[in-house]
């Protein structure tokens, strides 16, 4: 799959240099993020959705750190958001940086997936 290079989406030399250049290494942090994150968007939504805002601004700290360690600078700005409105105590803030997080993550995937891929081929 082609598309256009979005640094603000992913840094892939950013990524790369954050592991020292080790490219299985990047392919398993991107692999970790991908599995974390549905786990994370479920603690998110589970917290909005009971006003339970201690709890989303934890998950939203750990989508802040995992996409710093993937280089996504967009999911990691928007986690942050997320991370503040829930700080705060503004539930309806919070919903909406959910939503902005969660298209953020959307626009990442397509970078990580292409990672995985290259895990998968040199453990084969």
């Amino acid at each position: 799959m082609r598309f256009k290079l979005n640094t603000d989406v992913f840094d892939p030399t950013l990524a790369l240099a954050s592991v020292g250049g080790d490219r299985s290494f990047l392919s398993e942090v991107a692999g970790l993020f991908q599995a974390a994150w549905p786990t994370l968007l479920g603690d998110i939504r589970a917290g909005l959705a009971v006003g339970d805002l201690c709890s989303v601004e934890r998950s939203a700290h750990l989508v802040e750190a995992a996409a710093r360690n993937v280089s996504a600078r967009s999911v990691y700005e928007s986690a942050r958001e997320l991370e503040q409105s829930a700080r705060r105590g503004a539930l309806e803030a919070s919903q909406l940086a959910c939503e902005q997080l969660q298209r953020e993550v959307e626009r990442l995937t397509p970078y990580l997936t292409p990672l995985q891929n290259f895990r998968s081929a040199a453990t084969a």
